[in-house]
């Protein structure tokens, strides 16, 4: 059920985010970071619960260059294709904008079949989405605003193909709250909320199946990332600020005192 997006507030600040929503309320986060990049993984077994994870590529990301990326689930197509989450690993480790990171996504999927999944791109220029199915990518780019929720709209589809809840509601949901959005805390608590016609549902999840373990807001403004993330439900637990140490900020001490102070 994750909800995804990507918001420029102005021209040198823009604002990436994620709702990670899985099976075992428990789940702790498993960190990549070095000089070129930060992400937290995603997992293979993100729908099952009391599993040992098995965790894929980057569920979210940013690198030196100022890219940022996310991605979110549509539909799992078995062992003959490739986790989405190692897009967006590809990605941070290769590209530096938005506009390479679209060619670097074509020629991935053109080599390979990968799970169907929306993928959200970001840069200090312009904001954008890819669909993936299979062998398939459409994309949509834009300057201000990208969100999508568990189905793939440039596919036709407005609700989840994997039948996941209110993927259609979110995503209304969505797009009438961001076009208020000016601010980080607007996304924080957008990220928070609960529509009433899912019920227990919403952006922020409660299900049985599926709950929000983590939150993250990525937000870039000249040239530092900001790292607001919140572990357990955002509606009601807290949130944490840390500066990501990407480029000339990064060193092994700043590595050790950002893992030493991520919430897990």
């Amino acid at each position: 059920m994750c909800t995804i997006g990507a918001i420029r507030l102005n021209s040198n600040e823009t604002v990436l985010f994620k709702n990670k929503d899985f099976a075992d309320e428990g789940f702790n986060d498993k960190l990549a970071l070095n000089e070129l990049y930060f992400g937290p993984l995603g997992l293979e077994t993100f729908g099952e619960a009391g599993k040992a994870p098995i965790f894929s590529g980057l569920s979210l990301g940013a690198n030196k260059y100022g890219l940022m990326a996310c991605v979110n689930h549509v539909k799992s197509t078995g062992p003959r294709s490739l986790n989405y989450d190692l897009l967006v690993q590809h990605v941070m480790a290769e590209c530096n904008s938005v506009d390479g990171a679209i060619e670097n996504i074509k020629n991935l999927v053109g080599k390979h079949a990968y799970w169907w999944g929306n993928v959200v791109l970001a840069d200090n220029e312009k904001v954008a989405i890819a669909e993936v199915r299979d062998s398939a990518c459409k994309f949509k780019v834009g300057d201000n605003v990208a969100f999508r929720t568990n189905h793939q709209p440039l596919f036709g589809e407005n609700a989840s193909p994997d039948g996941i809840e209110c993927s259609g509601l979110r995503y209304a949901s969505a797009a009438e709250r961001l076009a208020q959005a000016a601010s980080v805390q607007d996304i924080i608590s957008i990220l928070s909320t609960h529509d009433s016609q899912c019920g227990s549902t919403g952006i922020c999840n409660h299900s049985a199946l599926l709950k929000t373990v983590y939150s993250y807001v990525l937000h870039q403004k000249e040239g530092k990332v900001n790292l607001y993330t919140c572990k357990g439900n955002p509606c009601s637990q807290a949130w944490e600020k840390l500066q990501v140490p990407l480029g000339i900020d990064w060193s092994q001490q700043a590595e050790h005192q950002f893992l030493r102070d991520y919430p897990n």
